[in-house]
């Protein structure tokens, strides 16, 4: 029985730890589109701007991505989802290689 409880809790271990990865690598590359957002945007302090950013992605799932769309459309640069998306993807790959190194 031991033998089972620890290995349940190795189990839980191993869960917190990636979930804890994920959330960094999630969070890191979140920052790197915001700041780019923020160069496109013109904003005086891009690291405010991605801070705002990663803190509303942080309260509502997606917050960020629902954020930067509007904040494109009301500075009325012409950047849709499908692009910000696919900057996202980029920027993940990026963090998940840096990370990796």
């Amino acid at each position: 029985m031991n033998a089972l409880k620890m290995r349940a809790d190795a189990s839980e271990l191993q869960y917190a730890r990636e979930r804890e990865l994920q959330f960094r690598v999630d969070t890191r590359s979140k920052m790197l589109l915001a700041l780019w957002a923020a160069e496109k945007l013109g904003h005086v302090d891009p690291n405010a701007y991605a801070n705002e950013l990663v803190t509303e992605d942080i309260i509502q799932r997606g917050g960020a991505i629902e954020r930067l769309n509007r904040d494109f459309a009301a500075a009325g640069i012409a950047i849709d989802g499908d692009e910000i998306m696919s900057r996202l993807a980029a920027t993940l790959h990026q963090v998940a290689a840096d990370m990796a190194a």
